[in-house]
């Protein structure tokens, strides 16, 4: 798949800024407008302009994730509970495109042969346990691998530094579980805690049914994108028949 983007680090005046272009316009209104929902929080980098299909963000110093501990996992809650409290609303799952997206996406797996057929049913069987009446919709950011945030050295925050990663009208919780897949597993059932009780809508009864639309949709991706070591299997055996 071709990248539809490009990306520039500029120093004007001794102020960095990071500059993206976008192959259309619509990509760069877009995040524009969910960058807005968020100014002045310190979770994303401060808006400069959006020129065309241009988006100019402040470059924002801070450190690198080292390691994963308790601290951390207290600061990822916090960012995604302040990301996830930004105007979501409790739908009917059967309402939304979130199903219809799932089955696709299992049945794709299994015509390319990742999934097994007899795997395929017994995950199909677990939907039905696992998916909920009622759901989340709203804000998420997509991309939570490590490099893409850094320690604000002031206000101590996370700041989510790939800003095409916001995302709105989205499953709430599928941006999480990415983190929680790849790198914040050990820490699934204490982030979940976390984040409700710092005032996010609580995803915790029907997190199953979240994570396997995710890894339905992140597996898919990670075969067009011919990324072979991103596609396990494995990860689905979890999900046989509840």
């Amino acid at each position: 798949m071709q990248k539809d983007k490009s990306l520039h680090f500029v120093t004007i005046n001794g102020q960095q800024f990071k500059r993206l272009v976008f192959c259309d316009s619509s990509v760069a209104v877009e995040i524009e407008r969910n960058l807005e929902c968020f100014r002045g929080d310190g979770i994303f980098p401060n808006m400069v302009i959006r020129y065309e299909r241009e988006i100019w963000v402040e470059f924002v110093q801070g450190s690198l994730i080292k390691e994963v501990d308790d601290s951390l996992v207290e600061k990822v809650a916090m960012f995604y509970s302040r990301v996830y409290s930004e105007s979501p609303r409790l739908v009917e799952t059967n309402k939304t495109l979130f199903p219809d997206r799932l089955d696709r996406d299992l049945h794709f797996l299994n015509q390319i042969g990742i999934l097994s057929n007899g795997l395929l049913g017994e995950i199909r069987k677990s939907v039905d346990v696992l998916q909920p009446t009622h759901c989340w919709i709203g804000f998420d950011y997509t991309d939570p691998v490590k490099k893409n945030f850094v320690l604000h050295p002031k206000t101590h925050l996370l700041c989510a530094v790939d800003v095409e990663g916001l995302v709105c009208e989205h499953l709430i919780g599928m941006g999480a579980a990415k983190a929680l897949v790849r790198w914040l597993n050990p820490f699934k059932s204490e982030f979940l805690r976390l984040l409700a009780t710092k005032g996010a809508p609580d995803i915790q009864a029907y997190y199953g049914f979240i994570e396997l639309c995710f890894l339905a949709q992140w597996t898919k991706r990670a075969f067009f994108e011919r990324d072979w070591k991103a596609i396990k299997p494995d990860y689905f055996e979890g999900y046989r028949r509840l």
